[in-house]
């Protein structure tokens, strides 16, 4: 029997569809019939001159292959975010193309590389790190916004809008544009994304057929190089649209050289080459990360180790806190002290699921009650595109997207009592709160103070001290934090309780409340000082950068104490 088509999505634009039929190819290749299908994503449905968000390529084709309308998603590597949703998975990298940055001018420009550009030349570009790296390489030169596909953004190059333009030379090259390459730039002075020149096919991740099947397809060192660049990637905090660039590559089997650059909005970079055993990248990246945080700041480093600070959310719910404490010079040890999982599907919650469209707005205040939200959304039929959203953040968006939702409004900081500020209400609203159990009342009672009638609907409950964290508790501790950080009550206690299964570390209980603990809102600060912690500041707002400051000025001062 011959086996049914493998379902190749896909954006429309010609490069995707060329790194389609790559991976058609390598289907085809292993015997597999295959079929491509052709997706509209948020990015191709703005205007040519709108910044993408991150992301803004990639939610719709995962949405689709989250729903079983494709059986392997294409994307390039730079434009999938590092906070990939748990329910999928990177089954193949293709072997990379050319990762490096081109120069491309008007036909018979005399340019060869960025040191030919006359002072006040404009050079065009949509890239947030194309443009901190150029700048600080020539901040004679002016570097205008130029969005569009490929062929887009060369017509406006010929018709004289810009002087050059600085393309990916993979992208030039599966479009058959090779002719219009000017110049290769040197990834010392322009390191290119993270990802960059990389295709990668993402499956579902309890898909175990697509899974053994993309194993054939998947080129080795092009995914022990992309995962390097995205690790430091993670470590920064940043994404697809930070000016972060890094470039990794395998030199004896046991050793890769990475590459790594941050640059800034007005003209800075910092730079910097590692070799590093494959068996030590993780910690070796995040060091590497806040080196150059601080080079950029024109700060020496400190000779003494970066300061480490215990994080205690989830991996995924921590990365930005990781990036901001890694802009303020520190190191990170993630240990999850909590873990959720959806409730249980009752008559109850889809009552209050099927009445979501009845309110003005629905808030939602996770990625994670998005993601618990979905299957009862299906179960009672409802359409998330007809509900109103607001997302407190871009993470809880992006997951809004994936789920099926077409927007959502989102407040200007990434906190609840922004979102419940500047929410547009009518008067005495109604309002759905989706969040989980042992969530704090503090956004429906901001919400209420304004007038508004709020639902609160459960979705997911809070589990402390999980027992995937109990593995890694013993070696956290045993790099000695100079600081933790709780997020939640519920990641005080939890962390407490995690420390009875740390014989190993020596410290345990008593060990963890010696800490310096920096509380993440008041409730927090509360619970963690009847449970004994050393509570050394409290941060009123959860902005990442804000804690990362305060923790700063306790875990340094630690340091050189």
């Amino acid at each position: 029997m011959t086996p049914r088509p493998i379902l190749i999505g896909t954006r429309g634009s010609a490069l995707a569809l060329a790194q389609a039929s790559l991976v058609a190819s390598a289907v085809a290749n292993e015997g597999r019939p295959h079929r491509i299908v052709v997706i509209e994503t948020e990015g191709d449905r703005r205007a040519p001159d709108t910044t993408w968000g991150e992301g803004a390529f990639v939610a719709a084709i995962e949405r689709a292959l989250l729903e079983g309308r494709v059986d392997v998603a294409v994307h390039s590597a730079k434009d999938v975010p590092t906070d990939e949703d748990e329910r999928l998975r990177i089954g193949a990298y293709l072997a990379r193309a050319d990762p490096r940055d081109a120069l491309v001018a008007r036909a018979g420009s005399p340019v060869a590389g960025l040191a030919d550009l006359p002072p006040g030349s404009i050079v065009g570009t949509d890239s947030p790190r194309r443009t901190a790296f150029v700048r600080a390489l020539r901040p004679d030169v002016v570097v205008r916004p130029l969005h569009g596909n490929v062929d887009t953004r060369l017509r406006r190059l010929d018709e004289g809008e810009v002087d050059v333009l600085v393309l990916a030379v993979a992208g030039l090259v599966r479009l058959g544009r090779s002719d219009r390459i000017s110049a290769i730039l040197d990834p010392s002075d322009v390191p290119p994304a993270p990802g960059q020149g990389a295709i990668a096919v993402q499956i579902r991740a309890d898909d175990a057929p697509l899974i053994a099947f993309t194993a054939t397809i998947d080129d080795r060192p092009t995914r022990v190089a992309v995962e390097t660049e995205r690790a430091f990637l993670r470590a920064t905090g940043g994404g697809c649209r930070s000016p972060i660039g890094a470039l990794a590559r395998t030199t004896d089997g046991a050793t890769i050289r990475l590459l790594a650059g941050r640059g800034d909005e007005v003209g800075r970079s910092a730079i910097e080459a590692i070799d590093l055993p494959l068996g030590e990248v993780g910690s070796a990246v995040v060091e590497l990360a806040g080196r150059l945080a601080v080079a950029l700041r024109g700060e020496a480093f400190a000779a003494h180790s970066m300061p480490t600070v215990l994080v205690t959310r989830p991996v995924r719910g921590g990365d930005s806190l990781v990036g901001a404490l890694v802009r303020a010079g520190l190191g990170s040890i993630v240990l999850p002290a909590i873990a959720t999982r959806p409730v249980e599907a009752d008559a109850s919650l889809d009552a209050a699921v099927a009445a979501l469209p009845d309110h003005e707005w629905v808030v939602v205040t996770s990625a994670m009650g998005v993601r618990a939200l979905e299957a009862p959304a299906r179960r009672v039929g409802i359409d998330l595109r007809a509900i109103r959203w607001a997302a407190v953040g871009p993470a809880t968006a992006r997951a809004l997207t994936i789920a099926g939702a077409d927007r959502s409004w989102q407040p200007s900081h990434a906190d609840a009592e922004t979102l419940a500020r500047e929410l547009p209400l009518q008067p005495r609203a109604r309002i759905a709160h989706v969040r989980g159990r042992l969530a704090g009342d503090q956004l429906a009672s901001l919400l209420r103070a304004r007038g508004a009638a709020v639902d609160e609907v459960v979705v997911y409950d809070t589990i402390e001290a999980p027992e995937s964290s109990i593995p890694l508790v013993a070696a956290a501790l045993g790099r000695r934090p100079a600081a933790v950080v709780l997020a939640s009550p519920s990641a005080a206690r939890g962390l407490l309780a995690l420390t009875a299964t740390a014989t190993e570390a020596g410290d345990g209980r008593a060990g963890v409340l010696a800490i310096p603990a920096v509380c993440i809102g008041e409730r927090t600060a509360t619970t963690a000082r009847q449970l004994g912690y050393a509570v050394a500041a409290t941060a009123d707002v959860p902005d990442p950068d804000v804690v990362a400051s305060l923790v700063a000025g306790i875990a340094l001062a630690g340091a050189t104490s």
